[in-house]
């Protein structure tokens, strides 16, 4: 029967959970300064982490002040130049039409010249014939200063031609 006993025993022990054992004063102790450690060093691991995010925010946030002022004032070139821009546009503008009125005057003056030009140049022929029938004239005087009346006619048919030109005849 103690063998029954026992095997009933052991199956009951073996249906039960295992007792736990106590800790002593000592392993709770241990426990106690680990886990301290622990969270001592997580929260040591945190505030570090959190001290390192400040320190890079401090900088983003220094840097976007630095980029905000340098787009502001890239803002302000920009509106300047843009200013130029049309002030230049404006004085291209106003030397395209001078440019055109010089252009169409100039040509105006060329034509002009080239009647003076043509005046000139017949006003030279005139003269050229007057100093012929000048000549001739001189030469027919002279010819009827000796009484030579032949030689003062054929002087005078011979630049008869230049003085009708002399005269624009």
């Amino acid at each position: 029967m103690t063998n029954t006993l026992e095997s009933d025993r052991s199956r009951v022990e073996a249906d039960m959970p295992p007792r736990r054992q106590r800790l002593t004063w000592r392993a709770r102790l241990i426990l106690i300064i680990v886990a301290g450690a622990l969270f001592a060093s997580t929260l040591g691991y945190l505030i570090d982490d959190q001290v390192a995010e400040r320190e890079h925010f401090d900088q983003t946030r220094t840097s976007l002040g630095i980029t905000r002022h340098r787009t502001a004032d890239v803002a302000h070139d920009l509106a300047v130049l843009r200013h130029d821009v049309g002030v230049l546009m404006g004085q291209v503008e106003s030397a395209t039409a001078a440019w055109t009125q010089d252009t169409t005057e100039a040509k105006a003056a060329q034509s002009a010249l080239a009647v003076v030009r043509d005046d000139v140049s017949q006003q030279s022929s005139r003269i050229e014939s007057l100093h012929t029938c000048l000549g001739g004239v001189q030469q027919a005087l002279n010819a009827l200063a000796i009484d030579n009346q032949a030689t003062a006619i054929s002087e005078l048919n011979s630049v008869a031609s230049s003085c009708s030109a002399a005269s624009g005849g």
